[in-house]
């Protein structure tokens, strides 16, 4: 038995490298650049005290946070045509890097298990399947047939439901400057199978979903607001034209849209939006004189709250992000003159303490507030506890909390990232839960010994665990 027992765990070891395992940490991370260099300063969560340039990074790069296995993915886009592997455990030390193909120009990254992840490709024609451990290759995604005229569909952002994968596609017109075509849409991917799902059988052929603006552009959000689970983005449509706005979509149904602030409400291009709430949301706008403002709306009437709550005098606010549970907003301000991170106190409405020098100008933030990732982290409100046992045979149990009642799903997954059996599938009431994996999948058939992982969805929170089913 102990013979067994060290065989296993010295396969875990082998598959999974010992940072992927790394326990999860409270960061906020601030990408900086002047697009000839690029940098990342981390902030102290409580102080905001900055340690500058950590580490190098591309000129033009994104940060992301896998929610897995608790590192950072660094997005090199136009030029980078990489993901750097950052530990934030460690000193944001760079782990790994991969290439996402020549001349791919990544945008995004989105991860379903520990050894799977998808990358969207805004100079290429397909979505790249890669295991994030190892950088090896899973497949493509050929989203070809949603193309414009130039032969690209400019795919950007993404975001998970419970079973599928969404793709924005901005489809910009490369020969007349980037201008949108007169439609932008979501394309929408089974994960269970990795191919594009007909949202419109009637109209022949696969039809993606027509977005209610076009250009869809910000980083999505996820929140709770009203009875469904909701992504965020904002679509600028053409720049200095007020034909945009921030469309909400019902993670429960992806063809349920809405736009929940017009560009012409808020009085200028939507460049960033947060939603703090059902009422209270923020947005960084491009007036019609080209200077940024961040702004303030109510998501459930549509309205805009109060006049502009700060406004550098340039084109300087770029990101915005909420910390400290909410009550401060994080705004990265690009001013030549004197470049920092600025705290927006929700509280009072005003720009709180100094300027904080982080180098370079900044250009994205990534705040984690700890999300669990392995045994033995400290448990948020919704999470994923650790299975016991484990190593197990024939069946482990898997608690999980809940902070309010909501649609919940936890899965498992093989090694190579597909979903094998569903435990639960439902709603549930808030509170402490188990589920149970007999060690079956969804057919009936006996797991073979191994690793798997289960994860949960429910809310905005992803969590993942590692188990290993014993013979």
């Amino acid at each position: 038995m102990l013979t067994r027992i060290a065989l296993t765990l010295a396969y875990v070891l082998m598959i999974l490298p010992a940072a992927a395992a790394a326990q999860s940490c409270d960061y906020l991370l601030v990408s900086t650049t002047d697009f000839s260099t690029g940098s990342t300063t981390s902030l102290d969560p409580d102080t905001k005290a900055p340690t500058l340039n950590v580490e190098a990074i591309h000129s033009d790069a994104v940060l992301r946070a896998s929610g897995v296995d608790g590192l950072v993915y660094v997005v090199g886009r136009a030029g980078g045509n990489h993901i750097q592997v950052l530990d934030p455990c460690d000193d944001f030390d760079t782990i790994d890097q991969f290439s996402t193909g020549d001349n791919s120009n990544p945008h995004d990254i989105v991860f379903v298990s520990p050894t799977k992840a998808y990358v969207s490709r805004y100079d290429l024609t397909s979505v790249l399947i890669m295991n994030p451990q190892t950088g090896a290759t899973l497949g493509t995604i050929n989203l070809a047939a949603f193309a414009d005229a130039d032969g690209l569909p400019e795919m950007d952002q993404m975001f998970l439901t419970d079973d599928y994968l969404c793709v924005l596609l901005q489809r910009l017109d490369r020969n007349m400057f980037y201008t949108p075509v007169g439609t932008s849409y979501l394309a929408v991917i089974d994960l269970a199978t990795d191919t594009v799902v007909d949202m419109n059988p009637v109209a022949g052929g696969v039809q993606p979903v027509t977005l209610p603006r076009t250009n869809p552009y910000s980083e999505v959000n996820h929140r709770i607001v009203g009875p469904a689970t909701t992504a965020y983005f904002s679509c600028v449509g053409f720049f200095g034209v007020l034909d945009g706005g921030v469309v909400a979509v019902d993670l429960a149904d992806v063809t349920s849209q809405s736009v929940v602030l017009t560009e012409t409400a808020a009085g200028g291009d939507i460049l960033d939006v947060e939603i703090i709430n059902d009422t209270r949301g923020y947005a960084i706008i491009a007036t019609p004189s080209f200077t940024t403002e961040l702004i303030a709306f109510n998501p459930s009437t549509g309205a805009k709250i109060g006049g502009t709550l700060y406004a550098p005098g340039g084109y300087d606010l770029n990101d915005c992000e909420p910390h400290d549970l909410g009550g401060v907003l994080l705004l990265t301000d690009r001013k030549a003159t004197n470049p920092g991170v600025r705290c927006f106190d929700l509280a009072t409405g005003a720009v709180a303490g100094a300027l904080i020098n982080v180098g370079l100008p900044p250009f994205d933030i990534l705040v984690s507030d700890g999300v669990p990732t392995a045994a033995g982290d400290t448990p948020s409100p919704t999470s994923l506890g650790a299975n016991y046992p484990n190593p197990f045979n024939p069946s482990t149990t898997i608690p999980f909390a809940l902070v309010r009642e909501g649609h919940v799903t936890i899965r498992i997954y093989d090694v190579t990232g597909r979903a094998i059996a569903t435990l639960v599938d439902g709603v549930r009431a808030a509170g402490s839960h188990a589920a149970t994996w007999d060690g079956r999948t969804n057919a009936g058939a006996t797991a073979a010994s191994g690793v798997y992982f289960a994860r949960l969805v429910a809310d905005d929170v992803r969590q993942t665990r590692k188990l290993v089913l014993m013979k």
